[in-house]
């Protein structure tokens, strides 16, 4: 398969652009040249099948974000964003979670709200990573690929932060810091039971991203940037301390519709009385 083929279902923006063209009423073939592509590939992409009942893809959401289930989606796709892995075999997809041995109730719900009554997961011990938790559905594999999580190698895409409604990125950020199962606040062992608590926060991903995410979050909280530090597995480390570690989390938590249930005692601390 050429590149030509493969790259729009790599590229979330891409695809995202060929939609919208789509719905503005340009026709294939005007799609097909605009973008260089075959109009089978162009025709693959705009009629793609498209489900009610699971994640939304980012056109999907562009145009129907204010579903309630958004949010929680929105919180899913960044704790994804974070521990996850796409894995393509023949018409199969499996998504590979590194999970938190504390989390496994979490994950069920994971299921329950973006697959339900669809599919089901397989917990495995990985020498490497330790405890992974399995999950193979078609149409999940297909819409998480088009927000561009990787598959084996982490550098080699990343969820594109400007494809996240404003309204939306607090509980994308939520999911990824709950995601982050060696970065804290929430990566570590003790999770922290007060805002007063929080010293550090931690995002590692691919260069593009965590500069996309240190952008959004200057725009939306009005602090200064984070420190950005290269790591030996070409992945970035994006870090902020004091104050705008404690703003970030404030602005992460703010209305949290789905969170880890042991941070329940910090929910508790944080809750308005």
């Amino acid at each position: 398969m050429t590149m030509a083929r493969r790259l729009p279902r790599r590229d979330p923006l891409r695809l995202f652009h060929i939609q919208s063209d789509f719905a503005a009423g340009l026709a294939p073939t005007d799609i097909a040249k605009k973008h260089e592509l075959p109009v089978p590939a162009v025709l693959q992409i705009v009629r793609g099948r498209k489900r009610d009942d699971g994640l939304l893809d980012p056109f999907q959401l562009a145009h129907d974000g204010t579903r309630g289930r958004s949010t929680t989606q929105m919180y899913w796709l960044g704790y994804i964003a974070a521990c996850g892995r796409l894995y393509h075999q023949g018409p199969s997809s499996t998504l590979v979670l590194d999970v938190d041995r504390r989390d496994v109730e979490h994950v069920r719900q994971l299921i329950e709200d973006l697959v339900p009554g669809r599919t089901s997961c397989e917990f495995c011990e990985s020498n490497q990573n330790g405890l992974q938790a399995y999950i193979r559905d078609r149409d999940l594999g297909t819409l998480l690929s088009q927000w561009g999580i990787p598959s084996a190698d982490p550098t080699e895409g990343s969820v594109p932060i400007s494809l996240i409604p404003g309204s939306l990125l607090p509980h994308f950020v939520r999911g990824y810091l709950e995601g982050s199962r060696n970065q804290p606040p929430f990566g570590l062992t003790l999770v922290p039971a007060t805002m007063a608590s929080i010293r550090t926060v931690a995002v590692v991903g691919p260069q593009e991203f965590v500069t996309a995410l240190a952008g959004a979050l200057r725009k939306h909280l009005a602090i200064g940037p984070g420190t950005i530090t290269g790591r030996r597995d070409r992945l970035k480390t994006l870090t902020y301390k004091g104050t705008k570690a404690k703003k970030i989390v404030q602005y992460a938590y703010r209305d949290p519709t789905r969170s880890i249930p042991r941070a329940a005692k910090f929910l508790q601390s944080i809750r308005p009385r």
